[in-house]
């Protein structure tokens, strides 16, 4: 198919294709379908499907005319994309709807977003603050207090025998008295502390990463990812039975401030994973055979319901890798910033 097309280079990331569909394409096409849309129409003295076109009224023309465009511009978008190699990251965007008059070219202008070229950043200069944290005793009488309040036991003081309950009742079995719960407590909590650190000192690392590295999202592709996320949102209501007004006030929350979550959750899930596929580049990650086996592997049996065909699909197979890849870039990239010695103390 011959595409008349001009290309014209806005910014780094986005691109002004002028399409033209040529008039007698146009037509044929939209000859067709008006053939085809009169085969449903039932005017007086005629037979159904037999109604010649110029009685056709010209709304319905117009109609056809749009429809005609909305089937055929996609394949010369496509078609111009192709060509010009570009790789999209959303949607095109058409400028303005064309006027379609008789027995003219049509032409159009599409906007194309594509992904900006990136380069790592200093990471060296990727430093976060890590604290020492401990589990002061009042906050283990206000977990004790919780447990006394929210646990039925026959021992009604806080002693050996109430903690020795309580440690069957958090099939604990080696607390044996006070003492044994407190510590068990204070581990625990400790645990929870260590844990949140990691996950803060993780994110502030990475969202560093990304700021040295300059990254920065077109909006289009941002908005695309707000939109199919709220698209998946809408069939997983729609799958439960249940209502988004009904979920939204039983959540106290409006679909704005949603859409708002979204867009924000969108931009820094495309900026981690711009950072992470430039970082597994530069450091060369790979995922072995092995690896991948083990990993498809571990989704088998956490998805025992999943249709079994997809594990040997070479496209989706390709996708697991390129997580794994991702997964393991990110790994090693907290390794660097945090170090091992404290990885290992804190896993």
């Amino acid at each position: 198919m011959d595409t008349p097309y001009t290309r014209k280079d806005i910014n780094e990331y986005t691109i002004e294709l002028d399409i033209k569909i040529p008039a007698d394409s146009f037509k044929h096409s939209y000859d067709l379908m008006l053939k085809d849309y009169s085969k449903d129409l039932d005017i007086k003295g005629f037979r159904k499907g037999k109604v010649p076109s110029n009685l056709i009224s010209e709304q319905v023309k117009e109609v056809v005319k749009f429809e005609t465009f909305e089937r055929l511009a996609p394949m010369y978008i496509n078609t111009a994309i192709s060509k010009e190699k570009i790789a999209p990251i959303a949607p095109p965007q058409y400028k303005e709807i064309p006027k379609i008059l008789d027995d003219l070219d049509i032409s159009f202008t599409i906007t194309v977003t594509t992904m900006p070229k990136f380069t790592l950043g200093n990471l060296k200069k990727v430093k976060v603050e890590k604290d020492k944290l401990t589990v002061e005793e009042k906050e283990i009488d206000g977990a004790i207090e919780e447990l006394k309040q929210s646990q039925k036991t026959k021992a009604k003081e806080v002693n050996d025998e109430w903690a020795k309950e309580i440690g069957k009742l958090m099939k604990a079995e080696e607390v044996q008295n006070l003492e044994d719960l407190r510590m068990k407590i204070k581990s625990a909590l400790q645990v929870q502390k260590d844990h949140y650190q990691m996950h803060k000192l993780q994110n502030e690392a990475l969202k560093l990463a990304i700021t040295e590295s300059k990254i920065e999202i077109p909006q289009p592709a941002i908005d695309f990812e707000a939109q199919e996320r709220e698209r998946s949102f809408n069939e997983d209501m729609k799958s439960r039975g249940v209502s988004i007004d009904d979920f939204l006030k039983a959540n106290n929350i409006t679909i704005d401030k949603m859409r708002e979550l979204w867009l924000m959750d969108s931009k820094e899930a495309i900026e981690s994973d711009v950072f992470l596929t430039l970082y597994a580049d530069e450091k060369d990650v790979k995922v072995s055979d092995t690896e991948l086996e083990d990993k498809i592997e571990s989704i088998k049996k956490n998805q025992p319901n999943v249709d079994k065909t997809v594990f040997s699909n070479p496209e989706w197979r390709e996708y697991i890798i390129k997580v794994e890849k991702k997964e393991k870039a990110f790994r090693i990239f907290i390794e660097e910033v945090l170090g091992k010695e404290f990885l290992d103390n804190h896993n």
